[in-house]
């Protein structure tokens, strides 16, 4: 009997040994080239209340907000946590994550899912990517658990055990399968501070940005009473917090119609709330930046490098003139962390062939 129970305790831990084994190859890599959990675990570790700034939203806010660039311009530091595609639950979630660690004078959030529910059956992706890099496994755990809830057509075990939802991935296996997940990149540039940074030119047909591309026939006026639910919860967390929040919309041309359409109703929603909005995608305002397609965007959404310097500046002063940020440039407490970066950044600059003006 002795035996036959320590033949099943050694089974048993064989299995757990290859079912972990096999837990870290067969599932998607969700975070891609976003090193969102290296931005995670970096973001940890910055000087405790060191951020003034805190950026939650979507691909065109990470392509648009520089915070070594809004230090550069009025010593306000920043980070950002924004990441492609839209969903207001994940935002909620990387919130909830950094409000650990930084407690930010302002958090700026581009809502631009207040119209859309983005259910995880609906956008699996940015759900997985979000609870793969995840350091956090209380909070881990706390947001399966809430998938499940809102979403009924999600398993919790397949979101504990990724494997069981893509155990037939026998053939698309890479390389890159093979490497041990949740690995800081310790190539990571210590200016970058969580933005895209991206170098690629605009590679389209040319298109003269004109009033005309905010002309539109309706309208948009139903909210997403699912987004809406988390985006409150946002701007309640920050409020208990003694943290202002802050609109921001990005010059995103490819939709500057859409985005006019919902400009109303998305006025009225942050005037009940009394969040501040920086709307950059407004023909006066991209004019008023002196921003084109060929020179400052990568594609008709976001902007590249140079558009990034050029609204990131902006933007300090904007976010300035809504309410009192500390300058911190020549602050030996943000020296370390801050000035003495400023140089790999335009070294960085240099090398690529960007004008930091």
């Amino acid at each position: 009997m002795k035996k036959f129970c320590i033949r099943i305790l050694v089974f048993i831990l064989l299995f757990a040994l290859c079912f972990a084994g096999l837990q870290g190859i067969l599932h998607y890599r969700w975070s891609g080239n976003e090193d969102l959990y290296t931005r995670n675990i970096l973001y940890s570790q910055a000087s405790p209340d060191s951020i003034d700034v805190l950026c939650i939203g979507t691909s065109e806010l990470y392509a648009m907000y520089d915070p070594i660039v809004t230090y550069e311009e009025a010593g306000i530091t920043g980070y950002n946590f924004a990441i492609t595609f839209r969903c207001a639950m994940t935002a909620y979630y990387q919130l909830l994550y950094a409000l650990e660690y930084q407690t930010p004078s302002v958090v700026i959030c581009d809502f631009v899912s207040l119209f859309d529910d983005v259910l995880p059956r609906n956008q699996e992706s940015i759900y997985r990517k979000v609870v793969e890099s995840m350091p956090d496994k209380a909070l881990k755990e706390q947001m399966i658990r809430e998938i499940c809830a809102v979403d009924d057509t999600q398993s919790y075990l397949s979101w504990k055990f990724p494997m069981l939802r893509y155990h037939s991935l026998w053939s698309e296996l890479t390389e890159e399968n093979f490497q041990p997940d949740h690995q800081v990149n310790a190539a990571y540039p210590a200016f970058k501070k969580g933005a895209m940074l991206n170098n690629e030119r605009y590679q389209k047909e040319p298109l003269a940005i004109t009033p005309d591309l905010w002309d539109y026939t309706e309208a948009v006026d139903t909210f997403s009473e699912f987004s809406v639910g988390y985006y409150d919860k946002i701007i309640e967390l920050c409020r208990s917090k003694g943290i202002e929040v802050v609109a921001v919309t990005p010059p995103k041309i490819q939709d500057a119609a859409i985005y006019a359409a919902k400009a109303d109703k998305m006025h009225a929603y942050f005037e009940a709330r009394e969040v501040p909005w920086l709307n950059y995608c407004t023909y006066d305002q991209v004019q008023r930046l002196g921003l084109n397609l060929e020179d400052y965007y990568y594609d008709r959404s976001h902007l590249n490098v140079s558009g990034s310097i050029v609204l990131s500046r902006a933007l300090a002063h904007d976010l300035t003139e809504v309410m009192n940020l500390e300058d911190h440039r020549g602050d030996p407490a943000y020296a370390a962390e801050w000035e003495d970066v400023l140089p790999q950044f335009h070294t960085w600059l240099d090398e690529i062939g960007v004008s930091a003006s």
